[in-house]
């Protein structure tokens, strides 16, 4: 259970972060502090410029993957509508990330990173 000053922390935390003036998503509640995943951004970044780098092409179903995870950490859940029938890249790509559809953002964070690790041993 909470206490109350768990519940000031967290009001605290979202009225400063809400200003701009607070970067990192650190909560506190009851000796439970779980930060949103400030070292996993840097992970992230790392692995979206290393991806750019790899001798080898990755397989279209291994671009798919990439593109679905990476719009899933940075945009989230598709916000658009799908392509029309006959844009055949555009509707594969649009399928790949509603495939990730409700997949939390440190999860595709981590599946991203992944990814590129598995395809960086394979290069």
């Amino acid at each position: 259970m909470y206490d109350s000053r768990d519940v000031t922390t967290l009001y605290f935390l979202v009225k400063v972060q809400s200003r701009g003036l607070y970067a990192s998503n650190c909560w506190s509640f009851s000796s439970h502090i779980k930060c949103s995943s400030d070292k996993m951004s840097a992970e992230f970044n790392k692995a979206a410029e290393e991806v750019k780098k790899l001798k080898n092409r990755p397989s279209d179903a291994d671009m798919l993957e990439i593109y679905a995870f990476y719009k899933q950490t940075t945009v989230g859940d598709v916000n658009t509508d799908q392509p029309g029938m006959l844009d055949f890249k555009g509707k594969a790509k649009w399928n790949a990330w509603n495939g990730k559809k409700g997949m939390s953002k440190e999860d595709a964070q981590q599946k991203y990173i992944d990814l590129v690790e598995e395809l960086k041993k394979k290069d």
